[in-house]
């Protein structure tokens, strides 16, 4: 009997969360064609059916990891308020992370960083892209009236900086609480120093 093959986006999808789950157990730089052709249970030439290096292998990554924090945002549009809205990408957020273990590992890769012009060039592209839709809830809050008039920019470095650094201390202490939950804290913080409080003009 003939082995039917899968469609190239559905082999390719397959290929990103194992992808996902080879960053998740032993980091960024274990990602490769031998280790995600065994686990696709393929011989290692046909990975090179779909992408063409290790490199274009990482870029394909990174462009959907750009497709999910785009829906992350998507979804924390629906709160009404720029409270809602920043409490709901805290939670999204801080989920993914929960769950996949692999953003803080993509972000300080060395695999990035090293040789690698074009994944670095990828990878500043989706950290950009994410930066440029958060500031726009910033800059929609500071005209609402609901934040502080402060630099849009700084703030949103301030929001990336406190799931950076809050992810980083639950890392340390082997994951052993729930990240997820840490996102009331990051909002009383918020609420301390960006957002404007009743009777403030």
């Amino acid at each position: 009997m003939t082995k039917v093959r899968k469609p190239i986006k559905e082999r390719k999808e397959e290929i990103f969360w194992i992808i996902i789950d080879i960053i998740s157990e032993h980091g960024f730089m274990c990602v490769s064609t031998v280790e995600i052709a065994k686990r696709l249970g393929v011989s290692q030439p046909a990975i090179y059916k779909y992408f063409p290096n290790k490199e274009e292998i990482i870029v394909y990554f990174l462009d959907n990891l750009k497709d999910i924090l785009s829906e992350i945002v998507a979804n924390a549009k629906k709160g009404k308020t720029t409270e809602e809205k920043l409490s709901l990408l805290y939670e999204n957020h801080l989920e993914l992370i929960e769950r996949t273990k692999i953003l803080p590992r993509v972000v300080f890769s060395d695999e990035i960083y090293i040789d690698g012009s074009k994944k670095r060039k990828k990878l500043k592209e989706v950290i950009t892209s994410y930066k440029k839709k958060i500031k726009k809830i910033i800059e929609d809050g500071i005209k609402k009236g609901e934040l502080k008039d402060l630099d849009p920019e700084i703030v949103v470095r301030m929001f990336l900086g406190s799931i950076l650094s809050t992810s980083l201390d639950w890392m340390l202490n082997d994951m052993s609480y729930s990240l997820v939950k840490q996102k009331d804290k990051l909002m009383e913080y918020l609420k301390e120093t960006i957002f404007i409080k009743e009777g403030q003009e």
